[in-house]
């Protein structure tokens, strides 16, 4: 076995001068130890020094301290295994402290700019990606497990006041005749007085009882209903959780807690704050539950005046609310209808576009002979 080696010679620049010094260079495992052709000896302790130059040539520089100021010597050593025999035969804060003064600042802010937008494109992009192609390939059946499932967490009223459920299963009933639906779309009521709905996957439209309040005719509520028709077709509630199971588990696959990732996407669904629907989803249920209306020859002001008032709602400042919600209802964490579904003003505008070409139709009213005031609960 060959043994280390520990006799270098090498150039010695004493911060004195210019002048190259020739020395030999002895290692020790606790200090360098230089001699100059006259044979003084010069000892540097590992702790004054550090690399400079880790490759042909290597250089190590020494902070000394003379009598009135500190000077930087630099032993400069041409031979390609003297950085090895030092590493070895040095002790490690050494070798580390060598690492930190030759560290490269551009290239780790660089590396961990690029961490940054890995992880960005991971979490924000795949996800979505994931769930744009397994969507469509899952089958309705499981869809409708999902949404029974979800809907099973909710207090919904069990026996509702069946002519208010009329209407509004009418109403449903009504926007998708003519349309080869794979889905029962059947309508259920949440006796939580935010002014809220949900489309759950596989068909289920969860109505809270603050809609209905604020709604004063069957034509408000078909608007809010073709909307959340929409959502379901177009599997956009099934999409949003599925992004949300993609994105918090590739976090946690991540952060290496495969147990917490399943934790988290139990408690995303239980709580429903919302499925995950973009402002694209939103946009696209918007048109195409216009579409629904005006193929179904309702009235679409109705539809246009419940969005004005549930904007008017987003717009209140935060604990101001027309219906003031319990302690117990808040702790469901429902919030508003237009905090869950944004960009309230800027829809308006894009429904109003769209319906009007078809300002000079006329409507027939939707259940002429009902008063829906009359009716709806709060009443």
């Amino acid at each position: 076995m060959t043994g280390r080696k520990l006799q270098f010679t090498g150039a010695l620049f004493d911060g004195r001068s210019s002048a190259k010094i020739f020395v030999e260079v002895e290692l020790t495992p606790q200090e360098v130890i230089l001699k100059k052709p006259d044979r003084e000896t010069i000892r540097w302790k590992y702790s004054h020094l550090h690399w400079t130059a880790q490759t042909l040539p290597f250089q190590i520089e020494h902070h000394s301290k003379d009598e009135n100021r500190g000077r930087l010597e630099a032993l400069v050593v041409e031979d390609p295994e003297f950085y090895e025999s030092v590493s070895k035969i040095a002790p490690e804060s050494f070798s580390a402290k060598g690492k930190v003064s030759n560290f490269n600042w551009k290239l780790y802010i660089s590396g961990i700019l690029i961490l940054i937008f890995s992880a960005y494109v991971l979490i924000k992009v795949v996800p979505s990606f994931l769930a744009d192609k397994m969507v469509d390939k899952i089958p309705v059946e499981w869809e409708m497990v999902l949404g029974q499932a979800i809907l099973s967490m909710l207090p919904v009223e069990e026996e509702p006041d069946p002519e208010v459920l009329a209407i509004l299963q009418g109403t449903v009933d009504l926007l998708k005749q003519g349309g080869n639906y794979p889905y029962d779309l059947k309508v259920y009521i949440l006796p939580v007085k935010q002014n809220n709905a949900l489309a759950l996957p596989g068909g289920p439209i969860v109505i809270f009882e603050g809609l209905l309040n604020e709604a004063e005719s069957p034509e408000e509520l078909a608007g809010v209903l073709a909307h959340e028709i929409q959502h379901i077709l177009l599997r956009h509630s099934t999409r949003g959780i599925l992004q949300n199971f993609a994105g918090s588990f590739l976090v946690t696959l991540v952060l290496g807690d495969v147990n917490e990732a399943l934790e988290g996407i139990i408690k995303l669904t239980a709580e429903l704050e919302t499925l995950g629907l973009s402002r694209e989803m939103e946009a696209e249920a918007d048109q195409k539950g216009m579409e629904l209306i005006l193929s179904a020859d309702i009235n679409p002001n109705g539809m246009i005046r419940i969005f004005e008032k549930l904007t008017q709602d987003e717009l209140l400042p935060k604990g101001l609310s027309k219906h003031a919600a319990t302690s117990e209802e808040n702790d469901m964490r429902f919030s508003s209808y237009f905090s869950t579904h944004p960009s309230g003003l800027n829809r308006l505008v894009q429904l109003e576009k769209q319906m009007k070409p078809h300002a000079n139709r006329t409507w027939k009213p939707l259940f002429p002979n009902l008063d829906w005031n009359k009716i709806k609960p709060g009443n």
